[in-house]
């Protein structure tokens, strides 16, 4: 019987010693702040630059006030901090979660916007793939299509002229390709969608220019000038044309009007460049 209760003293006395040793290892259940003062220290950590700081407390927002008018708002400020950090996989899932709960939002158009910054930011060089330029446009165009005076609509056309200059870039890039290699059929059809999709871009005028040189190379004169002649008629003073211009001006040929669409716009002149 005694030896009993020595065991048990002595289990008793190991148990409050193990948890002397890790008593820090309990921790207080933590103050909930009120929804105001929590929402307000989470906006402050983002305007000092503390980005997963303002995370981690505007996800204490939406857990613990789900039900408040502030938890889609910390959705948005969660998804907007982490397209700003470059975070842009965790921008996409707050995007789609935020859709998901908040269909009727008026602040879909926002999430929109950010989801085509997302893939906007992410466009690389014309020589290579296009995939974040297509979804981009995608979620730009859908946009627009769904409010046209989106307060977004301005900034949005922009960036579409500018993802389409890319697109046209990376079909010319191809055509080049494919020139080199004397495969001039699929030269033709890049070209082509080229001038026909894009000939509002500043590549129109080299992909007038291939197609005289592709047409005159494979005896289609007929068919090389007629785009020389859209080619001068549009682009008289550039460099392309008379680079066109030595080709056919041996051939007796005379420049018709043949109109087409000209919307090319400086500022967009100025940020692309393809090389020569």
């Amino acid at each position: 019987m005694k030896k009993k209760v020595k065991t048990s003293i002595l289990l008793l006395f190991l148990f409050f010693a193990g948890c002397g040793k890790d008593e820090n290892l309990i921790t207080k259940p933590e103050k909930l702040l009120p929804l105001d003062a929590l929402y307000r220290s989470a906006f402050n950590e983002f305007e000092q630059g503390n980005g997963q700081a303002a995370i981690e407390l505007f996800k204490k927002v939406e857990v613990r006030y789900s039900f408040s008018e502030w938890a889609p708002k910390a959705t948005l400020m969660i998804m907007y901090i982490y397209y700003e950090t470059g975070q842009y996989y965790e921008a996409l899932e707050y995007a789609k979660k935020y859709k998901e709960l908040y269909r009727v939002s008026k602040n879909i158009d926002y999430v929109n916007f950010i989801t085509g910054l997302v893939f906007y930011e992410q466009i690389d060089i014309v020589a290579r793939d296009q995939t974040y330029a297509l979804a981009a446009l995608k979620e730009f165009k859908k946009i627009i299509k769904n409010n046209p005076n989106s307060i977004y609509s301005e900034e949005i056309k922009f960036k579409i002229d500018l993802i389409n200059e890319q697109i046209a870039g990376k079909h010319l890039y191809i055509a080049r390709f494919y020139m080199k290699k004397s495969k001039w059929i699929p030269a033709i059809k890049r070209l082509k969608i080229v001038i026909n999709e894009y000939d509002y871009t500043i590549y129109a005028q080299e992909a007038l220019h291939r197609l005289v040189e592709i047409y005159y190379r494979l005896g289609n004169i007929k068919e090389a000038k007629k785009y020389a002649a859209i080619l001068g008629y549009n682009f008289n003073d550039s460099n392309w044309y008379k680079k066109t211009y030595k080709i056919v001006a041996n051939k007796n040929y005379v420049i018709e009007n043949v109109k087409a669409k000209r919307k090319l716009k400086d500022r967009i002149n100025k940020i692309f460049k393809f090389s020569k």
